[in-house]
């Protein structure tokens, strides 16, 4: 049989990528290249069935087409209508699809699904702060000023009454203590009303900051409060300091997005197939709606569509990438299957559910009763179904749910905030410092000055003469 006899007993079937349904090998060349993937095996099972053999087409674009205002198609499906092929390999089908040629009976169901670099635990230069809210943060804050306020005029309005109430104290005269009423006792200095708001200061940032102060309140409704204040201080400290312990021996993993809503809101670029059924769908749909807002985060009109360049994108970290299920799986068990690491995760929420995979021949082919009837059994006996599973043996290590339970060793960026803090602390007390050099030098100045003491009486040093005369 010579090879024009062959080509006309073998079937042509028009081809691109489709992972893991189908592959070219080796990618992204110019050169000659085989193609892999499930189906080509199975392709070739169901025409030497029916005494056949296969040859696979494709054409420059390697995508299944498009339909264009006058009707007609590009790519795959396309040669099908011009007669350069005589069918597809695996497609998803759509309504335009649908009417573009006849189906056969569907492979696999699949459904959408997009994919984002996996988070991973990470040193936090804020670290500290996220023990508490920001509203129970603004809540302390409230609570610490209307302490510090109430302490302070409390203290003041205990300190007022006190200097009206008479307290007796005794004198030393002769060598015997005599008691005189109606005098009052010396204050102590720390109780001064310029010492009030020093002492409210003190005594609420050192309670809430666990630190001792060496402060004896005053008595009645200002002890009261003060011991409150203790109280609820060693509350926050207790509470701050058990949530922190946690945070940091078992960080929380946060996703950016576990589902289609969570994606549009997250608002990260997303690359996917122009001229998919996706791309389709989120173009015609409600700009009210999930499908419709999720059309405003593409941003990859120009940039290269081949699934390569949109792999590589979702490796780095450049994009998200919404495709079908399985094409997203076969990206994620290549990444695994070269570097035994898994840098992506997949959403657990899919949508567009039904999306069925299909060969398309051309109108009234031959070939269409012969493959349903093999394909069916094939289906129904699980045979497919375990054929896609071999073929994505290494992704199941990948699907696990993210959790956040394995130890991380702190590291010098845990803490840079404290250290910030500390250091603004010290600069702060620096320039106090420097500033009490600064007002006892000018105090010593003025001391020494020659003006200082010149209007003196120098008879306060020396006793009267009339008076020595006496004596």
């Amino acid at each position: 049989m010579s090879n024009e006899e062959e080509q006309q007993q073998c079937i042509r079937v028009a081809s691109a990528a489709f992972p893991p349904h189908t592959l070219w090998f080796p990618p992204n060349t110019t050169v000659t290249k085989t193609l892999g993937g499930v189906v080509p095996h199975i392709l070739t099972y169901l025409a030497h069935s029916i005494g056949r053999c296969v040859v696979y087409v494709t054409n420059s674009e390697d995508t299944y087409g498009k339909r264009l205002d006058n009707g007609s198609w590009t790519g795959c499906i396309g040669m099908v209508n011009r007669g350069e092929a005589d069918m597809t390999t695996v497609m998803s089908i759509d309504q335009y699809r649908y009417h573009a040629g006849e189906i056969s009976e569907y492979f696999i169901m699949d459904e959408h699904s997009a994919g984002y670099r996996r988070p991973d635990v990470q040193s936090d230069i804020i670290g500290f702060i996220r023990p508490f809210t920001p509203l129970v943060w603004v809540l302390v804050l409230v609570t610490v000023l209307m302490v510090l306020v109430d302490l302070s005029l409390l203290s003041h309005t205990q300190h007022y009454l006190d200097s009206l109430l008479p307290i007796p104290s005794t004198r030393s005269c002769g060598g015997e203590g005599t008691a005189v009423e109606g005098v009052k006792q010396e204050s102590n200095p720390t109780n001064q009303p310029q010492n009030i708001n020093r002492d409210a200061v003190f005594w609420t940032i050192c309670t809430l900051l666990a630190q001792s102060v060496p402060l004896e309140p005053p008595r009645g409704v200002v002890k009261s409060l003060t011991g409150l204040w203790l109280l609820l201080s060693f509350i926050l400290a207790t509470v701050y300091r058990s949530n922190l312990k946690a945070m940091l021996i078992l960080p929380k993993v946060t996703l950016p997005f576990n589902n289609l809503e969570e994606l549009v809101v997250a608002g990260l670029p997303v690359w996917t197939p122009i001229d998919s059924i996706l791309h389709r769908s989120m173009y015609f749909a409600d700009p009210n709606s999930l499908l419709g807002g999720l059309n405003r985060t593409i941003y990859n009109a120009g940039e290269p569509q081949n699934t390569a360049w949109g792999a590589a994108g979702l490796v780095q970290g450049a994009h998200v990438i919404t495709v079908p299920k399985l094409a997203l799986l076969q990206v994620m068990d290549v990444h695994y299957s070269k570097t035994g690491q898994c840098s992506m995760y997949r959403m657990e929420e899919s949508f567009m559910k039904t999306n069925i995979i299909c060969l398309l021949f051309k109108k009234g082919s031959p070939f269409k009763h012969k493959f349903n009837s093999l394909i069916r059994s094939m289906r129904e006996f699980g045979i497919l179904h375990h054929s896609y599973q071999r073929a994505l043996t290494n992704v199941t290590r990948c699907l696990k749910t993210i959790k956040s339970n394995s130890l991380r060793p702190l590291s010098l960026g845990d803490f840079y905030g404290v250290f910030s803090i500390y250091l603004g602390g010290l600069y702060i007390a620096f320039n106090c410092f420097l500033v009490e050099l600064l007002r006892t030098a000018i105090v010593k100045g003025r001391r020494r000055s020659p003006h200082h003491n010149t209007h003196q009486n120098p008879q306060q040093y020396w006793p009267q003469q009339g008076h020595d005369e006496k004596m």
